[in-house]
């Protein structure tokens, strides 16, 4: 029995396990690379998603619906659980709105809790990416997709924010976002590196208003995109006669 070649042969088992888990992550590392580039440059798409919030004492559901259409054309419908809603429609510079309490159109004022957020502002998260771990393949709308998770750098992406505030966020902002934690779980696929769906899991200290206690919150979102690059037509709605000028 030569002991000697089995010694061998498990010292170079055992130098190539981390070697491929290097390489595993370096690929999923290009992966998203290529996938936030793809997803970025698509010319149009359609996107379902739920957000939940859950403190303490209190958690809220949201799920929302909407479409892109380049360069400047988007629409969104939220609704909250308890049947609230709004829905935005905007056209360039010229937003339309219109809400659960107020069912008419409106245009030129822009609601900032009913807006479609950018691509790049969703997709922003995924340059911090770390410890990327491989998941079996799966399948999203009949795509075969990569599946993978990893973690945030949360001071990576701190500095960021603190670099795109120029300086201004207040250190305990900062401090706040340093403790806390978040997850990505990606479904990119394989034909062209579209993102078809993404799951983010946030755990996050927030203050008190008033107090300035500190609390612990977890929020949830799962995002589906689909419709990439398919003709999506936005226009303007049918305004009342006192919003159109008739």
């Amino acid at each position: 029995m030569n002991v000697g070649k089995y010694v061998i042969t498990a010292c170079i088992v055992s130098l190539m396990m981390p070697l491929a888990a290097c390489s595993r992550g370096s690929d999923l590392r290009g992966t998203t690379t290529k996938a936030r580039i793809a997803t970025m440059e698509a010319q149009s798409w359609r996107v379902k998603g739920t957000a939940s919030y859950t403190s303490e004492d209190d958690a809220i559901e949201t799920t929302w619906e909407g479409e892109f259409a380049a360069p400047d054309r988007s629409r969104v419908k939220i609704t909250t659980e308890t049947g609230l809603w709004c829905e935005a429609i905007e056209i360039g510079e010229q937003s339309y709105v219109r809400t659960s309490d107020m069912p008419e159109w409106g245009s030129g004022v822009r609601e900032i809790a009913c807006v479609l957020l950018p691509i790049a502002e969703v997709l922003e998260p995924l340059d911090s990416l770390i410890d990327l771990e491989q998941l079996p393949d799966d399948e999203i709308d009949n795509v075969q997709c990569t599946h993978y998770r990893g973690k945030v750098d949360v001071d990576s992406l701190a500095q960021k924010e603190q670099a795109a505030m120029g300086g201004q966020l207040p250190p305990e902002v900062l401090e706040l976002m340093r403790r806390g934690s978040m997850e990505v779980e990606l479904w990119v696929g394989k034909d062209g590196y579209l993102i078809r769906q993404m799951r983010r899991t946030d755990h996050l200290l927030e203050l008190e208003a008033g107090t300035g206690e500190e609390k612990w919150i977890t929020q949830s979102t799962i995002i589906r995109f689909y419709d990439f690059n398919e003709p999506i037509a936005i226009e303007p709605p049918a305004l009342q006669p006192s919003e159109s000028g008739d």
